[in-house]
């Protein structure tokens, strides 16, 4: 069995800024706890660079029934970078390191911004590379991104033809694949936001009828939460969201009347926005683990290890995404059974909130944990609960 896991999305040169304490007034000033750094970061190489770690970690013969099978992966990151600038370098080879297969699909009417010329500066707007700065105090963070090139990253871009991808990355490849598609940073790639987007996933479905697609759509800065992803939802299996962003796309501040609402209220409103769409919505919950919305109703809700002082939450629902796609890969792929979605979603929720938690206890958003500390949480996790809806979700299934 061959997996192959292509992420579409964004990637960016994070430049971290740890503070001492709050955030600066306007007109003031904050200390820093430590030099100011660059790292790679973005939602699409973030999820890729978790993924790759899982499977160099996880992904082997010894825990399926048929120990002599043979397992292999790649992963594809078709993504928009200047690749001769100091950030495209960065980024470059950072996916150099991780096995990751990065797809500059860097097209254009404007000859300078072809594959191979020589662009060295990255101070031009049209030219370099996109970076962010992240800021980080008491556990939370804050972004302030230039988008750069992912500017020119457009929905016709978008290679889909992923067997011949695979097998240019390795020839060798002659068993069974399973591919599925991840749409990283929705919102930082307004090139997506025309339609195109939509055609390209019709074709990936006519070409694979059995692959899969997932969607993460991260902050919208536009704060109009729009963007026709509502459009995209009849051709993704799973649409992926923080809190926030499950909030603010549902439209949950206009609909509350009253400041004393709960998690439960919240949780329903969702599950009644999106119950028309047909999708499955994950919506992670930081501390509290994530939960699973399916046709109207929360079918699971899957709590995680409490930890007591986080390191660093950037990147958390990047790692968390990756972990249920490995979840989820991993049980529809290796199992003796394709037919029990539940199993594979349980799966996913499980390490989703395994790696999301591991994930914060390491400094950098682009730092995928170490085995053991995922083993760790993956071994003192709660069980996960079967919500009202589990009913009405195996007479679907």
């Amino acid at each position: 069995m061959h997996l192959s896991i292509n992420i579409i999305g964004d990637a960016f040169a994070d430049i971290y800024c740890y503070l001492e304490g709050d955030m600066p007034s306007h007109g003031g000033d904050s200390r820093l706890t430590q030099p100011i750094h660059k790292v790679p970061g973005g939602s699409g190489l973030n999820t890729a660079t978790h993924l790759s770690s899982l499977l160099s970690n996880f992904w082997t013969n010894n825990d399926t029934p048929d120990k002599t099978a043979n397992y292999t992966s790649n992963i594809n990151l078709q993504t928009v970078i200047n690749e001769n600038d100091e950030y495209g370098k960065l980024l470059s080879n950072h996916c150099q390191k991780h096995n990751i297969r990065l797809i500059n699909r860097r097209v254009s009417n404007m000859p300078a911004c072809f594959f191979g010329t020589n662009e060295l500066q990255s101070n031009n707007e049209a030219t370099s590379t996109g970076h962010c700065a992240v800021i980080v105090s008491k556990g939370e963070r804050s972004f302030m991104t230039h988008l750069g090139t992912i500017r020119d990253f457009e929905g016709d871009h978008i290679l889909t033809n992923f067997r011949d991808l695979d097998s240019k990355s390795n020839p060798t490849i002659n068993t069974s694949v399973h591919q599925h598609a991840h749409i990283a940073g929705y919102f930082n790639i307004t090139g997506f936001w025309d339609g195109k987007l939509k055609s390209k996933l019709e074709e990936m479905h006519k070409a694979n009828q059995n692959m899969t697609i997932s969607l993460v759509p991260q902050h919208d800065a536009t704060e109009k939460w729009d963007g026709a992803l509502l459009d995209l939802l009849q051709h993704i299996d799973f649409l992926i969201l923080s809190e926030i962003e499950a909030k603010s796309i549902s439209r949950y501040n206009r609909h509350i009347t009253s400041d004393n609402t709960s998690q439960s209220d919240l949780l329903n409103h969702i599950a009644s926005f999106f119950e028309a769409y047909k999708v499955n919505v994950i919506v992670t919950l930081g501390s509290k683990g994530a939960v699973h919305i399916y046709n109207g109703d929360v079918i699971y809700q899957q709590e995680t290890t409490p930890i007591t002082s986080p390191i660093d939450p950037t990147g958390a629902g990047d790692s968390f995404a990756a972990g249920f796609l490995y979840g989820y890969l991993n049980y529809k792929t290796k199992e003796d059974t394709d037919t029990d979605s539940n199993e594979m979603i349980k799966h996913g929720m499980k390490y989703g909130c395994a790696v999301g938690t591991s994930s914060i206890m390491v400094q950098g958003a682009s730092v995928p944990p170490k085995k053991d500390s995922i083993e760790k949480i993956l071994d003192s996790i709660p069980q996960l609960k079967q919500s009202k809806g589990y009913a009405k979700r195996q007479k679907i299934s």
